[in-house]
């Protein structure tokens, strides 16, 4: 089976604005702004927790889980 990761889906600029399970089939996340100004690490965070709560439910006992995937580097600073 597949391994669950995060790959960006969506960007607006150098931010995440939306992501996906590579193992689940249609399975999105949005980030649910604090604030009207976009910031890169909260989108991230937000973006990460979603996918963290989903894996934990959704796949449950499988092999390790790999980090954030993108077609576009983030950069962490």
């Amino acid at each position: 089976m597949k391994k669950p990761s995060l790959r960006v889906s969506k960007w607006m600029g150098d931010i995440p604005v939306e992501a996906e399970c590579t193992a689940c089939a249609g399975v999105r996340f949005n980030v649910s702004p604090i604030s009207h100004r976009p910031n890169r690490e909260e989108y991230q965070k937000s973006l990460q927790s979603a996918f963290d709560a989903h894996v934990k439910h959704a796949h449950r006992g499988e092999d390790a889980i790999e980090g954030p995937r993108s077609a576009r580097p983030v950069d962490p600073a």
